[in-house]
């Protein structure tokens, strides 16, 4: 058993004096008091600063509060080995006796972030991870402390950054040892704690693909689109929107080999004024493929590709739960969610689109379906299609 002191400032704060719980005979306020000192540079402050940093009352109440604080600290902790006090208390400052002997969390932490980052080993990176898991003085909160609680708000947020810099380090170093799995925890502790950060997301897909696992990537991306969707509603980032649009690709090209596409053959009939309409033989085109397919395999396909879609063809929003479509989606945009969407289909299924009385087909639909044969060979195809020039 550790003799002496130990405070605990990471996760729940506690302080135990020969491996004994003493934390319950400390206010919250106390507890307060070591939490500053013990961050504070030198583990001093002054009286003043700690009155009326946890107290809102008069400067007599205050300053009174704080002297009963005080003498409490002394009294639950007992003097070291060596009979140092633990407090040194004058009229002006009180501070952590430097002579004083005993171990805290948080001092352990200022030892390693002391190393060299050239000398640091995995060792040591694996240890600050395992400290900056937890945050400052977990849940403590006093209600009548606003300074206080801005301060620790602050130091948490400091305390955070710093996390994220030694999860990057230990993903640096797994990575460059070859150790996949290493890296891919690393990441998956920089999601928990910036879960929107699509770069992380990137990466988990690449590093997915160089252990061939296609169905890995496609999950890391399917999980991002789904956060940013419900909670930012934000579509994914074009990187990662052309990396899922590869592996959707590349499905539906090579198949998985195991039944044959199914075969679905969709006939149209142009109206001659809907030449004037953009979109308008597209979005019939849409409804009718909609109306083949199965719901669930639709329900698979990224929600940023159906709410581009939804510009054009509205029924997707109640038939798919979608919550606000865009209100305006450029051509390209559109042009890339067609693709997306037409390559996922097309993992299960082979369209063949008989348009009737072609020559009446409004310009952007002439161009969406000319797209969709070129980029989709395998799995879509238009017969009654005028050439482009024709329009």
């Amino acid at each position: 058993m550790e003799r002496g002191l130990f405070i605990q400032l990471f996760g729940s704060a506690e302080l135990l004096v020969d491996g004994v719980p003493v934390t319950t005979k400390l206010s919250a306020k106390s507890l307060a008091i070591l939490c500053f000192l013990v961050c504070h540079e030198q583990r001093r402050a002054s009286r003043e600063k700690l009155a009326s940093m946890l107290w809102s009352e008069s400067y007599e109440t205050a300053t009174y509060n704080l002297r009963y604080n005080l003498w409490n600290i002394k009294k639950v902790i007992p003097p070291d080995e060596n009979g140092a006090e633990f407090l040194l208390t004058s009229k002006d400052c009180c501070s952590i006796n430097p002579d004083y002997h005993f171990r805290s969390d948080l001092i352990r932490l200022e030892q390693l972030l002391a190393i060299p980052s050239q000398e640091q080993d995995l060792d040591h990176l694996l240890e600050l991870k395992s400290l900056l898991s937890k945050e400052l003085m977990e849940e403590f909160y006093i209600r009548d402390s606003g300074e206080f609680n801005d301060w620790l708000l602050f130091e948490r947020t400091r305390y955070q950054k710093l996390s994220l810099q030694v999860l990057e380090q230990l993903y640096e170093a797994y990575t460059a040892a070859g150790d996949l799995a290493g890296a891919e925890s690393s990441l998956q502790a920089l999601l928990r704690i910036s879960p929107y950060e699509e770069d992380y997301y990137l990466r988990l897909m690449r590093l997915h693909l160089s252990r061939g696992e296609r169905h890995g990537a496609i999950q890391a991306y399917r999980r991002c689109e789904e956060l940013l969707r419900k909670d930012l509603n934000l579509p994914p980032s074009r990187p990662l929107r052309e990396l899922y649009l590869s592996l959707s690709a590349s499905a539906a090209e090579q198949g998985d080999g195991s039944s044959p596409l199914r075969e679905i053959n969709v006939s149209h009939s142009v109206w001659p004024g809907g030449q004037q309409v953009e979109g308008a033989v597209l979005a019939d085109v849409l409804e009718l493929v909609l109306s083949r397919c199965d719901r669930g395999t639709v329900a698979k396909i990224p929600k940023v590709f159906l709410l581009d879609l939804s510009t054009i063809c509205p029924s997707l929003i109640p038939a798919y739960g979608l919550d606000c479509p865009y209100q305006q989606v450029s051509q390209v945009r559109l042009l890339h969610s067609l693709r997306g969407f037409f390559s996922q289909l097309s993992r299960s299924c082979r369209f063949h689109i008989t348009l009737e009385s072609g020559q009446w087909i409004d310009p952007l639909s002439l161009r969406a379906l000319h797209y969709l044969c070129r980029c989709c060979p395998e799995g879509f195809c238009v017969s009654g299609l005028p050439v482009e020039q024709d329009v």
